[in-house]
C-alpha cells in the first residue's frame, strides 16, 4: 500500500512539469492493453520454462506463481496509475471507479476537480463522488440497508433477517471455483435457515438476468440485486469490487467478517465454535 501511495504522490507532484501523453480514449485503451498483454506474455514465458525443463517442472511452476504474484502487484499499481492519468476519458474514468478502493479519497477528489463538468456528472463521475462521501462498511459496523429485489421481483430487506446470522456474498460463485462452492453448499447443509441465511448480491441490470443466474447455479440461497449494474449503492456503501467479497453478519446485524474471498477458518470459528 505504501508503494501505491508513493506512486500517487509522485504522479501529482510531477504532473505540472512532466510531458503528458495525449489524453484520448484510444491512447488509454492502447496503454491499458499493452500493460495486460505484457503481463500475460511474462506469465507465458515463465510456464514455457517449466515445460522445457520437465525434471524441474514442479519447482519452476511454484517459483513462477510467486514471481507472477509479485509482478501482478506492480501491474495493478500501474493499472491504477493509468486510470488516474486518463481519467478524462470514458474508459479511464470507469477504471478509476473500479480501482477506487485502492486509491486515497483525496487523490480521487483532486482528479475529479481536473475533469470537465460533463465527466464529473457522468455515471462513473457521480459514483466516484458518492464513494468519496460514503463511509464504507468495516468489521464491527452494522450492515447497511439494501434496497434490493430477489429473482421473483419481490422486495428484499436485509433488516428482516435480524435474529439470524447472514453470509452475504458479493457475487463470485463462479470466481470461488468448485471447492469454494462446495464449502458454501456445506455451510448451507449444516445449518438451518433460522440459524444462517446465505444471500448473494449480483450487479445486474434486470430481474430477468438474476433469474438466469439463479437457474445457472441451481442453489437455494437468496439471490438479490438493485438492478443498477456496476454503480450500485450496495457496491459503494459496502466497499466492494472484487468477487466474491464476503460479509458474515451476526444476529444483531453487525458485520463480524469482511473478506475478499471466502475465509473458512473465521467463518467456521464463528458459526460452529462460537468465537467472535
Amino acid at each position: 500500500m505504501k508503494s501505491i501511495l508513493t506512486i500517487f504522490a509522485l504522479l501529482f507532484a510531477l504532473s505540472a512539469t512532466a510531458k503528458k501523453p495525449p489524453v484520448t480514449e484510444e491512447e488509454y485503451l492502447r496503454a491499458d492493453s499493452a500493460l495486460w498483454l505484457e503481463y500475460e506474455a511474462f506469465g507465458a514465458r515463465l510456464y514455457e520454462q517449466a515445460e522445457a525443463n520437465p525434471e524441474l517442472a514442479d519447482s519452476l511452476e511454484m517459483a513462477a506463481e510467486v514471481e507472477l504474484e509479485r509482478v501482478l502487484e506492480r501491474v495493478l499499481e500501474r493499472n491504477a496509475q493509468l486510470a488516474l492519468q486518463y481519467a478524462a476519458t470514458p474508459s479511464g474514468l470507469k477504471r478509476c471507479f473500479m480501482v477506487r478502493l485502492d486509491v486515497p479519497k483525496d487523490t480521487l477528489r483532486r482528479v475529479l476537480r481536473t475533469l470537465p463538468r460533463q465527466m464529473r456528472q457522468s455515471t462513473y463521475g457521480l459514483a466516484i463522488q458518492q464513494h468519496i462521501r460514503t463511509r464504507q462498511v468495516v468489521e464491527g459496523r452494522r450492515a447497511p440497508h439494501i434496497a434490493a429485489v430477489n429473482e421473483a421481483g419481490e422486495k428484499f430487506d436485509l433488516r428482516a433477517l435480524e435474529g439470524r446470522r447472514v453470509l452475504l456474498l458479493y457475487g463470485g460463485l463462479g470466481c470461488m471455483g468448485r471447492q469454494g462452492r462446495a464449502y458454501v453448499a456445506d455451510l448451507y447443509a449444516k445449518t438451518t435457515r433460522e440459524d444462517l441465511e446465505i444471500v448473494v448480491y449480483w450487479s445486474v441490470e434486470t430481474v430477468e438476468q438474476l433469474k438466469e443466474l439463479k437457474a445457472h447455479y441451481n442453489v437455494d440461497y437468496q439471490f438479490v440485486t438493485e438492478c443498477m449494474a456496476d454503480c450500485s449503492p450496495f457496491k459503494i456503501e459496502y466497499g466492494v469490487q472484487a468477487t466474491p467479497t464476503c460479509f458474515l453478519i451476526d444476529r444483531d446485524g453487525r458485520v463480524l467478517v469482511k473478506s475478499e474471498g471466502l475465509d473458512p477458518e473465521r467463518f467456521d470459528a464463528i458459526l460452529f465454535r462460537g468465537e467472535e
